[in-house]
C-alpha cells in the first residue's frame, strides 16, 4: 500500500520510537561530540526495523524518495537520518542521477562523518558510477568547495570502486587539498589511499613518496602496505 512521504516518515518515526533504548542514548550522543540526539537503536536492530517499513510499503517513486530523504534529515533523532541509507541503499541500482542534487543537499545538512560517509561513497558514488559524465558536475565541484564535507565527499566517492577506481582523479583530488588542515579531509585522503592500495599498492606507495602530504594522510594511506611488508 502506497502512502505519502509524510505518512511514510511518521510510520518510521513511530516504529523506531517503540524500540528506543533511552539508557544508551547519552553514550551514542557523546560518541558524535554531543551534536545529535539518539533513540539509541543499534545498527543491527535498526536495519531490521527499517526493513519492516520498506517491506510493508510499495517502493516509493523517485520524487517521493527525494521527499522522504529530505524529511528524514529534518528529524531530531539521528537514526532517522541513517534510514536514508537503509532505504536508498536497497534500491540504489534503480536510482538515477536526479538524486544527486538531493544527496548533495543532505551532505550539507547536519553534517558529520557518520552521514557523509554513506551519502558520498555508498549512495552518490554508486549513482556516479552509472553516470560518470556527472562527475564534473558534482565531485569536481565539491573538491573546489570551501566546505570540508564536500571536499571529503569528493575524495571518498570512489571508495567502493576497487579496480574501477580512477586513480588519476583520486590522486588529483588529494593533491588539491594536500594543504588542508582539516582532520576529516586529511583522514579521508588516507582512507581512500588505503582502500585503493588493496588494488594497486605500488601506485599508492609511489604517490605518497613523490608528494608532500599531511602526516595523517600518509600514516592512514600506508597502513595496509606496511602490514604486508
Amino acid at each position: 500500500m502506497s502512502i505519502t512521504p509524510t505518512a511514510y516518515v511518521a510510520a518510521l518515526r513511530d516504529l523506531y520510537a517503540q524500540h528506543a533504548h533511552s539508557a544508551n542514548a547519552l553514550g551514542m550522543k557523546a560518541y558524535l561530540k554531543n551534536q545529535f540526539d539518539f533513540l539509541s537503536i543499534k545498527k543491527p536492530e535498526r536495519i531490521l526495523l527499517s526493513q519492516q517499513i520498506i517491506q510493508h510499503q510499495d517502493i516509493p517513486t523517485i520524487e517521493n524518495l527525494k521527499e522522504i530523504s529530505l524529511l528524514c534529515f529534518q528529524e531530531e533523532k539521528r537514526e532517522m537520518q541513517y534510514f536514508v541509507n537503509d532505504l536508498l541503499g536497497k534500491i540504489i541500482k534503480k536510482l538515477d542521477d536526479s538524486l544527486l542534487p538531493i544527496l548533495e543537499s543532505l551532505i550539507l545538512q547536519k553534517s558529520w562523518w557518520d552521514t557523509v560517509d554513506f551519502l558520498a561513497p555508498k549512495l552518490a558514488g554508486k549513482i556516479l558510477q552509472q553516470y560518470p559524465e556527472k562527475i564534473v558536475d558534482y565531485p569536481d565541484r565539491w573538491i573546489e568547495s570551501e566546505n570540508k564535507w564536500l571536499q571529503r565527499s569528493a575524495i571518498l566517492f570512489q571508495l567502493g570502486y576497487k579496480e574501477k577506481t580512477d586513480a588519476t582523479l583520486l590522486f588529483n583530488y588529494i593533491l588539491k587539498r594536500a594543504d588542508s588542515k582539516e582532520f576529516f579531509v586529511q583522514k579521508a585522503a588516507g582512507w581512500a589511499l588505503r582502500e585503493y592500495s588493496k588494488q594497486n599498492p605500488e601506485a599508492v606507495q609511489l604517490f605518497i613518496q613523490n608528494n608532500t602530504l599531511p602526516k595523517l594522510t600518509v600514516r592512514e594511506g600506508l597502513k595496509r602496505i606496511n602490514k604486508t611488508v
